[in-house]
């Protein structure tokens, strides 16, 4: 709206704007200004308004009502509609100017056709169905993130963690998930998440090794955005978070300075956004993962220990691959039958590649074994795929590992027998009867119970 000011010798002066329709009138009903437009909701011309009273007009039906009395009599700001001459419906405000003694001087209104509003609540509307359809999609790609297809819980070392992170799920403490790369950490984490009250929550996942130091508190935090007459909040991962679940993967990449705001956070339970004045409140559920136990990291100055007694309230391991051969077992199967699936193909792995894959140190664990077992179905030409078709580093890797079989101080009837053990029970973990045992390994079904008795193994 254009800018004016009451003199004494501007009665007949026009605002001077083009596309807002004003009038101003005195404290007796006259009208003393008008924009260009105003009038043409009641078939006049503006200056033609100049000097009426708006108690005339109201009588000869052209202010229907008229704001202004409605004014002066609540000496407040006043929203009414009129019904034009024309038959238009009009959304009209009037507004009070008051003079020193307290008494209205003078009343500005403004109004717009009911018509133009109807369309901008249809828009309102339509945006909000689209604001609808997004967080139904935003619903839907969160159930999508929070699968976790591949979960094996078969060793007793996962077993145990699981059992832990069940039992924790439901109460509102921190948890530091420990474990190499590709141990599953991410997948406990949305486990917990899945299992706790914060659940219908967002789960909000943040790689404190990925952003960098100069973004974190934007990233985290927010930021405040705008000048010195209008400000708003950008929302940071904190406040997206609010409600549900917040993972700092890999929080031991932080850097001192971070973990120092992190901890100042946590003690008040608020932050303020990057750039802001006003402190917002923290509700959500928090669980951290960290490659190598926090509290060397203390004891090396790498990570404040007033940080790592907050987070370390429930500590949950998660043991390396080759350290969880049941699992191990039951993921190569898994990932076979996953890929042959998605690939629209059959595949079935040699007996001796499937013992081989038990000898490989998974260094990556599950994210490497998943890669190789994904290459392994898409490139054997054939339905059996043996030792031949591994990628060429794996199968060097085999190559060089021949020669490791630690001879000094060992007959051959023991190590024999230690291969014998390990190729039953990786049999045992692989076949679910005795009769498909005898049929692979080309012995007798008797012989499989009687192997399986000497080494302790259950049938």
């Amino acid at each position: 709206m254009a800018q004016f000011h009451l003199t004494p010798n501007s009665v007949h002066e026009i605002l001077d704007t083009h596309d807002e329709d004003v009038i101003v009138t005195n404290r007796d009903g006259i009208i003393i200004k008008a924009t260009r437009i105003s009038g043409q909701q009641y078939g006049m011309k503006s200056d033609e308004l100049i000097g009426k009273s708006v108690y005339d007009l109201q009588s000869a039906a052209i202010f229907s009502p008229a704001i202004t009395p409605l004014v002066l009599t609540q000496k407040k700001k006043v929203v009414t509609i009129q019904t034009t001459p024309l038959g238009t419906k009009v959304l009209i405000t009037g507004m009070p100017f008051f003079d020193e003694d307290g008494e209205v001087e003078f009343v500005i209104s403004y109004s717009y056709d009911v018509s133009e509003l109807l369309v901008i609540q249809e828009y309102m509307k339509e945006y909000e169905y689209e604001m609808s359809k997004v967080q139904e999609e935003l619903q839907l790609l969160r159930k999508r993130t929070l699968t976790t297809d591949g979960l094996v819980i078969e060793s007793q070392a996962t077993r145990e963690a699981y059992a832990m992170a069940y039992k924790i799920a439901p109460i509102n403490v921190s948890i530091v998930l420990y474990g190499q790369h590709g141990t599953g950490k991410t997948t406990m984490a949305k486990v917990i998440h899945n299992e706790s009250p914060w659940k219908d929550g967002p789960f909000i996942e943040v790689d404190c090794g990925v952003i960098p130091e100069s973004l974190f508190e934007k990233e985290l935090f927010g930021e405040q955005v705008g000048g010195a007459l209008e400000t708003s909040i950008s929302p940071g991962l904190f406040s997206i978070a609010e409600g549900g679940t917040l993972f700092l993967k890999n929080i031991d990449h932080l850097s001192l300075h971070l973990q120092g705001k992190l901890v100042k956070v946590f003690k008040e339970g608020a932050f303020k956004p990057f750039g802001g004045d006003k402190f917002q409140t923290i509700d959500m559920r928090l669980i951290s993962s960290a490659k190598a136990d926090l509290k060397n990291a203390t004891m090396e100055n790498r990570f404040l220990e007033e940080l790592y007694y907050f987070l370390n309230i429930v500590p949950i391991h998660l043991q390396p691959l080759q350290a969880r051969e049941e699992d191990l077992s039951t993921l190569i199967s898994y990932y076979l039958n996953n890929y042959a699936e998605k690939y629209n193909t059959k595949k079935r792995l040699s007996d001796s590649l499937f013992k081989l894959l038990f000898k490989f140190n998974w260094k990556g664990n599950i994210h490497e074994l998943r890669n190789v077992m994904e290459r392994i179905v898409v490139q054997s030409p054939v339905e059996l795929i043996g030792v031949n078709d591994l990628p060429t580093e794996y199968r060097i890797r085999f190559e060089e590992g021949l020669t490791d079989i630690d001879l000094d101080g060992q007959t051959l009837p023991t190590i024999l027998q230690h291969v014998e053990m390990k190729v039953m029970k990786n049999a045992r973990n692989r076949y679910k009867t005795t009769t498909e045992m005898a049929k692979i390994l080309g012995i007798s079904q008797p012989s499989v119970v009687r192997k399986l008795k000497k080494y302790t193994l259950p049938d």
